[in-house]
């Protein structure tokens, strides 16, 4: 742990001796408030010591408060969480817009919509007062969507345009309100809507970001939460993400359960690529960057059309040289010199014979959830009953990581101990390497780390797209950690909240991390509302322009940028769908006899695999002890199986 600096030492002990010295009434709760307050601005959001001891000095220790006052110093805004309020008197009267009628634009409509520079690239907004000359807009950058006329703005570090929305609606109604005062022959108005029949003057005072999904109230200065709310966010991550957004579940999502989702997503991942896939289909533009994951942030580029037609991606009816009938045939091209490179999308049921529990299905975590055990907060246990969710949410983490950590503690502990095992589809990945060389890339959609037990599997062949639960990292500072060791302190420190483990801590304390000394040590997964990591982008950007063959294992493909793989994989690119029901057609996937490059492989994943492995002759190589029980008995009847015919030919 890294001792504090002495400048934020001499800021706390300052802030702290203000606080004390604005009255003779003050005790040791303000004092204690106020070292909390420049302790969370410094070492949560980043913030210079002694400008947070000046905004505590300021506006006193409520830390979103002294936050908001440094944001309008103009000061950059360091990404840190705030703790969201949740009785926002402005929510009812100003969030019009629902689930049904929210538009996802592009880009920022201000200059479409009439709008004039007024008080752009000012201080306060951070706004540079440029235009994108090929959009006539705004340059690509974060957006925010005003949930009470739809109007798309945006934010401070591009023009501002945003919260000049939110100044010339609150200027109009404040104008109607002194308009109504004047006919009325009443007095100036003073500011005061707290009348009983006082309109409201407030403006369009509430956004959404396209980049975090968070929703702001202009008129509060704060991040809210609420019922109401919450329906908008979570249909904007369906529209983002898929249907399922948890990079924990374990189910395979039904793609019969929200088709006008599904259509909107797809058109949405599609139009990303637009015009990268149209210059050229082997190369990748503007997704490449971390920050792709964001609506309004990269998975638009400033160059895309709209115009789907412009994306190759359907087969043509040219049928692949190689097309298989049936998995013989698919194992005789996988051992042919056709055959150079395969890539790998993995999805849930890759590991669903290793029988890790999941959170979203019945009697799941999310359902389950009881704040009252977790040690929180009072405002954060109301978070967390609005959406339980919001466990796992990052802006949460770096608030308060022992939440998350209490109800990962079983699964943290479990990885370690291995109490889940590599399925016969984990083997299949490790024996590809291993026997044929011809492995490029494993891309996994699961956190639970089980290709790390195939030891033969090298790291540098695997990209864990939401992270990995088997590897420890701090999410404020990036610093990697010894898994065994953070497995340690997590026994140590953790609480079980699940009161099974006699050994557990009976109260939770932060784990440190050895580097920035900030409590925000966790398993390497991506916490929701965060970008995936780099490496995804690169390595997609790299494998799949050459690859021979993509494997699609156990996905419903509706989560995106993951998805993305099936349609860049140039045409000359066979694919193998692995999987119980048919997935992806809106994304060029074609089944049956009209389909000219993809073979549909239906069934469980290991029964396939072994089908697979069995045509290939690695049988033989498969440790029996290594696997779960569900994919051991598979094997044992699959030998049992072959041993009894090759006792009845060699008897014939």
């Amino acid at each position: 742990m890294s001792s504090p600096s002495p400048a934020k030492e001499e800021a706390t002990a300052s802030a702290a001796a203000g606080a004390a010295a604005t009255s003779s009434t003050e005790n040791d709760a303000t004092i204690a408030m106020a070292f909390q307050a420049v302790e969370k601005l410094t070492t949560i959001f980043g913030f210079d010591p002694i400008l947070a001891e000046t905004a505590v000095n300021e506006v006193g220790p409520d830390v979103t408060t002294a936050y908001n006052w440094i944001l309008d110093q103009g000061v950059d805004d360091k990404g840190g969480p705030v703790i969201p309020l949740l009785s926002c008197p402005h929510v009812d009267a100003h969030c019009r817009v629902n689930v049904e009628t929210i538009d996802l634009g592009l880009e920022c409509t201000h200059y479409q919509d009439g709008g004039n520079r007024r008080d752009e690239g000012s201080p306060n907004r951070g706004g540079k007062s440029v235009i994108d000359d090929h959009t006539g807009s705004c340059p690509s950058g974060e957006n925010w969507v005003c949930l009470e006329c739809n109007a798309i703005r945006c934010s401070r570090y591009v023009n501002g345009h945003a919260v000049s929305h939110w100044d010339d609606t609150k200027a109009d109604a404040v104008d109607a309100r002194q308009e109504e005062l004047d006919r009325s022959g009443d007095t100036l108005y003073d500011g005061d809507d707290t009348a009983p029949d006082s309109p409201d003057t407030a403006g369009h005072c509430i956004a959404v970001s396209l980049a975090d999904l968070s929703v702001w109230c202009y008129e509060c200065g704060a991040y809210l939460k609420s019922p109401k709310l919450e329906q908008i966010v979570k249909r904007l991550e369906v529209l983002k993400f898929g249907p399922d957004v948890d990079a924990a579940d374990k189910d395979l999502v039904n793609l019969d359960d929200d088709e006008a989702a599904k259509d909107e997503i797809t058109s949405r991942n599609i139009i990303s690529e637009t015009t990268s896939r149209s210059n050229d289909s082997n190369s990748y533009g503007h997704d490449a960057e971390i920050g792709a994951t964001s609506i309004g942030e990269g998975d638009y580029d400033s160059d895309s059309s709209s115009d789907s037609e412009n994306i190759d991606i359907e087969d043509h009816g040219v049928r692949h040289p190689h097309m298989p009938s049936n998995l013989s045939e698919m194992a005789k091209f996988i051992s042919s010199p056709a055959c150079k490179s395969i890539v790998i999308l993995a999805g849930a049921g890759m590991s669903t014979a290793a029988c890790i529990p999941d959170f979203r299905s019945s009697g799941g975590m999310y359902e389950t959830l009881d704040p009252d055990l977790l040690t929180a907060s009072d405002v954060e246990r109301e978070a967390m009953r609005v959406d339980p969710t919001t466990v796992f949410e990052r802006n949460m983490f770096l608030q308060n990581s022992l939440p998350c950590l209490e109800l990962k503690r079983s699964f943290i502990l479990g990885t370690r101990d291995q109490k889940w095992r590599a399925t016969l589809a984990h083997r299949f990945v490790e024996l590809l390497h291993t026997k044929t060389g011809k492995l490029t890339r494993l891309f996994t959609q699961n956190i639970d780390g089980l290709e790390g037990q195939c030891t033969d599997l090298p790291r540098e062949k695997v990209v864990a797209v939401h992270g990995s639960m088997d590897q420890a990292s701090c999410e404020m500072c990036g610093e990697k950690g010894e898994f065994d060791e953070f497995c340690k302190e997590v026994e140590e420190k953790i609480k079980d909240i699940s009161k099974s483990d006699d050994s557990a801590p009976e109260i939770s304390t932060p784990i440190l991390c050895k580097m920035c000394g900030c409590a925000t040590v966790k398993p390497s997964i991506v916490l929701f509302r965060s970008n995936l990591p780099r490496e995804f982008y690169d390595r997609a950007r790299e494998d799949l322009p050459t690859a021979d063959l993509l494997i699609v294992v156990g996905t419903s493909l509706t989560v995106s940028p993951a998805n993305t793989l099936v349609y860049r994989a140039p045409s000359t690119t066979l694919r193998l769908v692995v999987n119980n029901e048919p997935v992806g057609t809106r994304l060029g996937i074609q089944y049956g006899p009209e389909s000219s490059r993809d073979f549909f492989a239906q069934g469980f994943c290991d029964n396939v695999f072994l089908e697979l492995m069995d045509h290939l002759g690695w049988l033989k190589d498969i440790a029996h002890d290594k696997l779960p029980e569900a994919s051991a008995s598979l094997l044992r009847e699959r030998l049992a199986r072959a041993s009894a015919e090759k006792n009845n030919v060699s008897g014939s």
